[in-house]
């Protein structure tokens, strides 16, 4: 036995000796390119449940988010003799895998990035698909997702992506800035037969506890194609579509819009405060004007609002930095108790555009487990009112719930 042992060891350690070389080697002939490649993921894992009747997944263990990046250095220093051209040139590349524990597998981000054109700050210029720059929620998507200090995103956060150009730019002191986007302002995939979407985000930050943005945006007729701009889980759509609950305007039961979209427009502002550390306030407000491009019957105006606090655990002592906890209130709304619309797409088979208001109110509590991994408990009370004589002929008159998550959040 012991002499089966001693050749056993000896065996391993000659293969050690001829294997590790063998990886040194490989790994020292690598492509070149790879020096300027970087691979890069987020997921979100554990436990999500809802009340009786809720449109969140139900009581379980699920994937509820997971997304993959390629991140590509592609060149530095673009000079035609002495005269810099660009000072970098980038690709941004996502794979949507999974959103809100259901399977996408599609495209999310998608660009190429050109910064420091003729050496400004002022001038860096994005070709591609890239989030809509309108606000502050849309940050909270994509690579947010590792950064973010809830579950689940704000019910009226302003997102989603779009394919177009973009331009942005910064003072050197990084007090102030803008970004300023064309697309083609409809919510599929490349452009499906849509006008074009205009955005202008301004900010400022004056000083290091101080963040201001202003948000302005406007969209051509859309006619019958879903527009880009998402509020948490609905966008703007022809008044009916998507739906076959019976739609009720004014007491009385409405056909759906045949004319399709008309112009729109929306304009927010976000504030985020952080007076000292562990501190952070974010507050925002928006409106958001969907118009028919017949009858004024099917025009729509959405309100949407946030407000959010999170408190870290260096609050109370510096051994408790990696602990967290936030509350939040926010909420989409018509505020019109007798004009309603489609305010989250999961009701579309239950309350369909007959919802006048959304509100949720929701707490969290959180660990950081080290730099990559985060530990999550959250519970949200989630409130929805339908417009004045649609319960009796709804298919469900829920909407209030309450819905829970324990999860782990990971990135690399």
């Amino acid at each position: 036995m012991r002499r089966c042992a001693r050749i056993l060891a000896a065996s391993i350690a000659w293969a050690a000796s001829s294997v590790v070389p063998a990886i040194a080697t490989a790994e020292m002939d690598l492509p070149s390119w790879t020096e300027h490649v970087r691979l890069s993921g987020s997921a979100d894992l554990g436990y999500f449940g809802g009340g009786s009747g809720s449109v969140e997944t139900s009581e379980g263990f699920d994937v509820w988010d997971a997304r993959f990046f390629v991140d590509a250095e592609l060149g530095d220093s673009v000079a035609v003799g002495d005269t810099t051209l660009v000072r970098n040139m980038g690709f941004t590349f996502e794979w949507n895998l999974v959103r809100t524990g259901g399977l996408a597998n599609d495209v999310g981000l998608a660009y190429l990035d050109l910064e420091g054109l003729g050496e400004s700050s002022w001038l860096n210029f994005r070709v591609g698909r890239f989030q809509i720059p309108f606000g502050e929620a849309y940050k909270l998507y994509s690579k947010g997702y590792a950064k973010r200090t809830f579950v689940r995103q704000p019910l009226g956060g302003a997102w989603w992506w779009d394919e177009g150009v973009l331009l942005h730019g910064s003072a050197r002191n990084n007090r102030f800035g803008y970004l300023a986007s064309v697309t083609n302002g409809d919510s599929d995939f490349n452009d499906e037969g849509g006008g074009h979407q205009l955005t202008l985000k301004l900010w400022t930050q004056p000083w290091s506890c101080l963040y201001v943005s202003a948000s302005g945006l406007w969209a051509s007729e859309m006619g019958d194609v879903d527009a880009a701009l998402w509020l948490g889980e609905a966008w703007a759509r022809p008044f009916g579509s998507g739906t076959g609950v019976p739609n009720v305007v004014d007491g009385a039961v409405v056909p759906d819009d045949a004319d399709g979209l008309g112009s729109l427009w929306a304009a927010m502002m976000d504030v985020i405060v952080t007076p000292v550390d562990g501190v952070r306030l974010w507050l925002y407000g928006g409106h958001y004007a969907i118009d028919s491009r017949g009858a004024a019957l099917y025009d729509r105006d959405l309100t949407f609002w946030l407000a959010e606090l999170r408190l870290g655990g260096v609050l109370v002592s510096p051994v408790l930095a990696p602990l967290f906890v936030g509350l939040r209130a926010d909420g989409l709304s018509t505020f019109d108790h007798d004009r309603g619309y489609l305010l989250d797409r999961r009701y579309d088979d239950t309350l369909g555009y007959d919802m006048q208001s959304y509100i949720a109110y929701t707490v969290v509590a959180g660990w950081h487990l080290g730099d990559y991994v985060t530990f999550r408990a959250e519970y949200s009370h989630r409130d929805v009112d339908v417009v004045s004589g649609a319960s009796s002929l709804l298919p469900s008159a829920g909407g209030n719930e309450d819905v829970f998550a324990v999860e782990l959040g990971l990135h690399f």
